[in-house]
């Protein structure tokens, strides 16, 4: 059977899913050295790391390990600063939210590619979708209103940090009305099954 516009987008769709799920993993695991980057621990950890490519002759397998190191490095030294630990942890749960929303998404294209979207599982899955968004939206607006304290001036409103709020909002409230009107499908589809 060939499958459908719809269908080959949605396979599409998938692949970029899952790529984008891959590498939302891998960003996580830098967020520590990413948040610490500016100590002089890491600087000293990247002139080290720069120094050891520049004078090992690197094959391609090889150059992963001083990656690794890289990544790992700011795990043990990042909750031991108050401010770092609170940036990690809002990154990190963000982090964490946005997979989940990903794999909701990918359980949803698979439905799509079974040619059966209009399910209840779907219903659910943008359910938690929309509370993945409402998560980072609330750390968003904590962070915001913790810096505006923190700082006493109006910085932190013109950073990325005030854009989350809005948008996750209304993904949040766009994934509970598409979960609302798969609901609704998969209840007029099960009615439909049962009367023929």
């Amino acid at each position: 059977m060939e499958k459908t516009g719809v269908q080959k987008l949605a396979g599409v769709l998938k692949m970029l899913v899952v790529g984008m799920m891959v590498l939302n993993v891998i960003a996580l695991l830098f967020v520590p050295w990413l948040v610490t980057s500016a100590d002089e621990l890491h600087l000293f950890l990247e002139e080290r790391v720069l120094h050891l490519l520049r004078i090992q002759p690197y094959g391609e397998d090889d150059i992963v390990i001083p990656i690794i190191f890289v990544a790992l490095a700011g795990w043990g030294e990042v909750w031991q600063d108050t401010v770092c630990a609170l940036y990690t942890l809002f990154l990190l749960i963000c982090g964490v939210c946005c997979f989940v929303i990903l794999k909701q998404a990918k359980g949803i294209l698979n439905t799509v590619l079974e040619g059966m979207p209009f399910q209840m599982a779907n219903a659910r899955s943008m359910r938690r979708a929309a509370v993945c968004c409402w998560i980072i939206t609330g750390m968003a607006a904590v962070r915001l209103i913790g810096e505006l304290i923190w700082l006493k001036n109006t910085a932190p409103i013109y950073t990325y940090n005030t854009l989350f709020i809005p948008i996750f909002l209304m993904g949040g409230l766009l994934f509970l009305v598409m979960s609302a009107l798969f609901r609704q499908a998969a209840e007029l589809k099960e009615d439909q099954d049962l009367t023929i």
